[in-house]
């Protein structure tokens, strides 16, 4: 059974695909979990416009409601325009990739709505489909009543594993005396175990609840959207975990050092120095600098604002603005990092830009710049060679700029 078009195609779903990033994997393992809120994958896709061709497919059949068949002839059109050599029979790759993608687009949105409606309607009810292709433990917890906020829905909220068409019900209590239906005293029990995962570093150990597909154990819509506004506005407080895939490594490369196109600016002796040495570097108080993927990065004055904050960060980095244009514009690699607010459960995901410059004889300065939903978030600059810009190269590497002979 598919998922039916007509029933996907709503506002909140079309908006959480759309705020994905595109990001060429080599392997399902790459991305763990809650991070797939935040990019679009399909493994084995490895080339930017392959990717950006199967997402605007699956973009098609969300916000226009494209059938399964039609979808494969989509597929079928872009395999052959890159020559795309993907593992798995045609029928079962391309039921994958459109009824997941579905299922969580789905199940993202009812999140969001049933956020803004949980006053009215404060609980979840669990809804299997009753027959023989259905999980056990998933018949199991057909029925289940609790409120949106139980801790239980951070890891069941369906779809719980490939091929699932579980989904919620919002229920207030009018619904549950006119349906008959009794809030459960506690969520069902939650048996976790250990299970081994392939990666392309090899075999990695995670644990999952029982009942629930390796890699499904996670609130899509909580990932994606958060939980409860008052939750939200603690956000800026933290904690943030960090959100690693199994078997997840530094890399083992070391990049390197290049002539930069600018010239090194030189110190500022107080505010008003700083600002003025930020418009000369960018062209202004603020300038918008596209990345090689397409990504794009807000620059403004909140970078010296940020300075100001603490003594420590005045220490001459400013000499280092005039090359900001070019650590976006031509860096030596893009990772994308993701994490986890411990309190609302929202993943953010981080872009950081790394460079490392010769400056002269002997001297190389490293720049590792992030950047936080298109924001300039914050940057490093330090002397050093590649083993020192070594630890800060970490997440997924989405961009690798070409080696020079």
């Amino acid at each position: 059974m598919t998922v039916e078009p007509k029933a996907v195609d709503f506002g909140e779903a079309i908006a959480y695909f759309r705020q994905k990033l595109n990001m060429p994997t080599k392997a399902w393992t790459d991305l763990w979990q809650a991070q797939h809120a935040r990019a679009f994958v399909v493994a084995g896709a490895m080339k930017e416009d392959l990717v950006a061709d199967l997402r605007n497919a699956v973009a098609k059949a969300i916000e226009q409601g494209t059938t399964l068949a039609e979808f494969r002839k989509d597929f079928d059109q872009i395999v052959d325009r890159h020559g795309w050599s993907y593992k798995g029979q045609r029928g079962w790759r391309t039921g994958v990739i459109y009824n997941t993608n579905l299922r969580m687009a789905y199940a993202a949105g009812k999140w969001q709505q049933a956020e803004q409606l949980k006053m009215r309607r404060p609980y979840l009810r669990y809804v299997a489909i009753l027959d023989r292709r259905t999980r056990q433990d998933h018949k199991d917890w057909h029925g289940t009543v609790l409120p949106i906020d139980d801790p239980w829905w951070k890891t069941h909220y369906p779809p719980n594993g490939w091929g699932c068409r579980c989904t919620v019900q919002q229920l207030g209590p009018r619904d549950l005396d006119r349906y008959g239906y009794q809030v459960n005293d506690q969520a069902p029990p939650v048996a976790w175990e250990n299970r081994t995962v392939r990666t392309p570093q090899g075999d990695v150990t995670v644990k999952a609840p029982q009942g629930i597909d390796t890699g499904f154990a996670y609130n899509v819509g909580r990932a994606a959207w958060g939980q409860s506004a008052e939750l939200m506005a603690l956000e800026r407080h933290g904690p943030w975990e960090a959100l690693q895939a199994p078997g997840a490594a530094p890399p083992t490369d070391l990049i390197q050092a290049v002539k930069p196109v600018a010239k090194l600016g030189k110190r500022a002796a107080d505010e008003a120095g700083l600002r003025d040495a930020l418009r000369q570097a960018i062209g202004g108080d603020q300038a918008v600098f596209t990345d090689p993927t397409g990504g794009r990065v807000n620059i403004t004055q909140a970078i010296v604002d940020h300075m100001l904050e603490k003594p420590s960060r005045m220490d001459g980095r400013e000499a280092f603005f005039p090359f900001i244009r070019e650590v976006v514009e031509d860096p030596t690699e893009i990772w994308v990092g993701f994490a986890q607010s411990n309190q609302s459960g929202r993943v953010a995901m981080r872009r950081r830009y790394v460079k490392l410059l010769e400056l002269g004889k002997d001297t190389t300065v490293g720049i590792v710049a992030d950047a936080d939903g298109g924001q300039w978030s914050g940057v490093t600059f330090f002397r050093g060679d590649a083993r020192s810009i070594k630890t800060l190269r970490q997440g997924v590497r989405i961009y690798d700029a070409p080696k020079s002979a």
